[in-house]
């Protein structure tokens, strides 16, 4: 029988084999020129799986130990880093941010993955809603 004890998790752990799970298919990580490239199946994905998949690659760097200074990335970086449209990043990352709340906002306004969103994140690119 499990004891309450069993339920506790911090918050800070990060499932470093499903978000590897989860990016393998979409991103390759560049540790000499700490960047993210994308694989071919990156085009099938559509916008708001992009910055959800850039966001997420941006953790796993972090946990890596990479040579960034913060996990997030701001709304003009997701733009730059992406490819995704200004006009349709915006949007997005509010719709992430509010309405599924897949994302947080750190308090200098970048955006990141909680790692509580992360099985859910699995979910909803499982789920093939490419473009």
């Amino acid at each position: 029988m499990a004891e309450l004890e069993d339920l506790i998790v911090s918050g800070e752990e990060l499932d470093k084999k499903l978000v590897a799970e989860i990016l393998a298919s979409y991103v390759r990580l560049d540790k000499d020129k700490c960047t993210i490239r994308p694989t071919e199946v990156w085009t099938q994905l559509s916008e708001e799986q992009k910055i959800l998949v850039y966001l997420l690659a941006r953790k796993a760097m972090m946990a890596l130990s990479f040579d960034l200074t913060v996990e997030g990335a701001t709304a003009s970086e997701v733009v730059q880093d992406t490819g995704v449209k200004k006009g349709t990043a915006h949007p997005a990352l509010r719709k992430l941010l509010v309405d599924d709340r897949l994302l947080e906002q750190s308090e200098h306004r970048r955006y990141f993955v909680p790692n509580h969103a992360i099985p859910r994140i699995k979910s909803m690119l499982s789920e093939k809603k490419l473009k």
